[in-house]
């Protein structure tokens, strides 16, 4: 874990430090190369950290976003559940209503069973009545009783009259006692009814209950996950907010070693120049001696022979190294420029020149300097960085793609001095010179042809 590595990283840093204090005399560029892989370390920790953390955070809201949807249906439900519980109220109040209806009903229906009653006992006693006397034959006998004819008329009237009352009487019984039946079944199949009713509206709210609790959990669960994703992700927020801190702590001491190494480049360019004024005024001084004892052997002075230097060949021979701060630092011909190009196979922003040539050519300082870097790199194969003192000014070059390296890192170098030799290493579509110049330390490429004679 990074909490476990900062103190590592720390105590390396400070190490680091107490090795580049005043007083060295060394270059040490192994030291810039070290904190500089500890960046890249971290730098890919950082990124581990932010892919976890944007996981993270998309699971965050895709729990959030499910979640939202639970609780839109659990707000749904909440809504079926009251109309349900509405609607079983509204049945319970029809059904005391219903229940108060048959209680009325009961006492009418006593009423009219003892209307029934009654007229039963009225018609039985008709019944003995007419057994006793005969039946019918009773009537014949009231009308015969008249004295006159117009009580014969009153009988017959009053026999009538007494006729249509029993069968008013049966009628009534009859209609009433079918009332009696048809008021019991409605109330019943009413109450039955509604009875059916709200077992069924039970029924569906015990559902809803059941969904809405199925809902609560999943919820719950959600609620639960999303607070342990979210500690997890303030968890990586802190491991990258102390990467990035060590991060920033190592760039320090990545540009104040650049600038210590600016600093002997700048020293040692300026002892280059002060050895070269001496050589000069030496050289002055050795001329004008030569030139006295020439004179004095003007008659007898002769062509002295050519001194048997040897001189190694190559595939393809050095460039020529031309006057000022810098020199192109390999011959053959340009085949890509700085900026932004159309290749498929690699990077569309090129930020330095291509000179291409048979593999071995020799590649040499474009100007004085010291070497900060010489190594391998996945996309660069082998190169070399080194930091130069131009006027007072850091400026930084780059040599990839070599077959070869032919210096080492802190090693003082001159403008024109072999270094290595062309190759095609790392990512590349063939032999050449990949050539770079930054302003300052490494990270600030520009066009090389604006400054050294390509």
């Amino acid at each position: 874990m990074l909490k476990q590595s900062k103190p590592l990283i720390a105590t390396v840093v400070a190490t680091m430090a107490l090795s580049f204090g005043v007083g060295t005399t060394g270059v040490s560029a192994s030291k810039l190369d070290d904190l500089q892989n500890q960046q890249q370390q971290i730098e890919q920790k950082k990124n581990e950290l932010n892919r976890g953390i944007q996981e993270k955070s998309s699971t965050i809201k895709a729990n959030s976003e499910k979640k939202d949807k639970l609780l839109a249906q659990i707000r749904d439900l909440h809504g079926k559940i009251e109309t349900k519980q509405n609607e079983i109220a509204k049945l319970e109040q029809e059904i005391q209503t219903t229940k108060a209806e048959i209680e009325a009903l009961r006492a009418s229906i006593k009423e009219l069973e003892q209307k029934i009653a009654d007229r039963d006992a009225l018609l039985r006693d008709r019944v003995r009545a007419m057994q006793v006397t005969g039946g019918s034959a009773s009537y014949v006998d009231v009308l015969l009783g008249a004295n006159s004819f117009s009580e014969f008329i009153d009988r017959v009237s009053a026999v009538n009259t007494l006729r249509e009352a029993d069968r008013q009487i049966i009628a009534e019984q009859k209609a009433d006692k079918a009332t009696l039946e048809d008021q019991k079944n409605q109330v019943e199949s009413k109450l039955a009814t509604q009875e059916e009713n709200k077992k069924k509206l039970e029924a569906a709210k015990a559902e809803l209950d059941r969904q809405k609790k199925d809902l609560n959990g999943l919820v719950e669960h959600l609620e639960a996950e999303q607070q342990r994703l979210e500690k997890e992700q303030a968890s990586l927020e802190t491991e990258y907010s102390e990467a990035h801190e060590m991060s920033d702590e190592l760039k320090q001491q990545i540009v104040a070693e650049q600038e210590r190494i600016a600093v002997i480049a700048r020293k040692a360019e300026e002892e280059r120049k002060r050895k070269e004024a001496e050589a000069r005024k030496q050289a002055a001084a050795a001329a004008a001696s030569e030139q006295a004892e020439s004179n004095r052997k003007a008659a007898t002075s002769s062509k002295p022979a050519s001194a048997g230097n040897t001189v190694a060949h190559t595939s393809a021979p050095a460039p020529a190294v031309s006057g000022g701060t810098w020199t192109r630092p390999a011959a053959g011909r340009i085949t890509s420029t700085f900026g932004p190009r159309d290749l498929s196979w690699a990077s569309s922003n090129h930020q330095g020149v291509d000179i291409a040539n048979a593999t071995g050519t020799p590649i040499v300082a474009a100007g004085n300097g010291i070497v900060s870097r010489a190594g391998s790199h996945p996309t660069l194969g082998n190169y070399i960085m080194i930091t130069h003192s131009v006027n007072g000014k850091t400026m930084t070059t780059v040599y990839g793609h070599l077959s070869a390296i032919g210096t080492s890192q802190g090693a003082q170098v001159s403008k024109g001095q072999q270094i290595g030799r062309m190759g095609s290493t790392g990512r590349s579509s063939g032999p050449h010179l990949h050539f770079e110049v930054h302003i300052g330390n490494f990270g600030n490429p520009v066009n090389p042809m604006l400054y050294v004679p390509l």
